[in-house]
């Protein structure tokens, strides 16, 4: 049976982009679990998830549980189910609140890099820094406007009385 409205290119761009950046994050989390689980271990012997468990958990956990919330969200925008397009709602306010708290708190860290006396650990949170910033705040702008939208409303109703009947 053919959809009573088809589903438009924004919302197919928006499920795209957030199954490929939750895509991509997860990568970049696995090689960061990979790196603390074969990490060397300490003084005493132990291991760094043995050292410091509530930190490995949830390094283990936070991140993973963000990732599969995204990757959920992306796949009900592809069906059009009005419960992602509310999630992807919150999902844009929570990451232009991250976003605008970086900028307010660390506003010369996320702006300006130094050249000297810096330790490559700080230079490195100043470069994840900018690149969230980067990469949410135009983001979750967008996906405000987008899913608050009349016509895009309409296709997520749309798709909820042709499901029922």
């Amino acid at each position: 049976m053919p959809e009573a409205r088809p589903r438009s290119a924004a919302v197919t761009a928006a499920a795209t982009l957030a199954l490929l950046g939750c895509g991509t994050a997860l990568f970049f989390w696995g090689s960061l679990v990979l790196d603390l689980v074969n990490s060397p271990v300490d003084e005493q012997g132990r291991h760094f998830y043995q050292a410091h468990p509530t930190l490995f958990l949830s390094v283990a956990l936070l991140p993973s549980s963000l990732i599969a919330v995204g990757i959920r969200i992306g796949v009900g925008l592809f069906q059009l189910r009005p419960w992602a397009r509310v999630a992807a709602i919150i999902w844009a306010a929570i990451s232009l609140l991250f976003s605008l708290s970086i900028i307010v708190f660390r506003p010369f860290e996320t702006f300006f890099i130094r050249d000297h006396f810096v330790a490559p650990t700080e230079s490195l949170k100043q470069l994840i820094a900018i690149a969230l910033v980067i990469l949410l705040l135009p983001v979750s702008v967008w996906w405000l406007f987008l899913f608050r939208m009349k016509s895009v409303k309409a296709q997520f109703v749309a798709r909820e009385t042709s499901s029922t009947e």
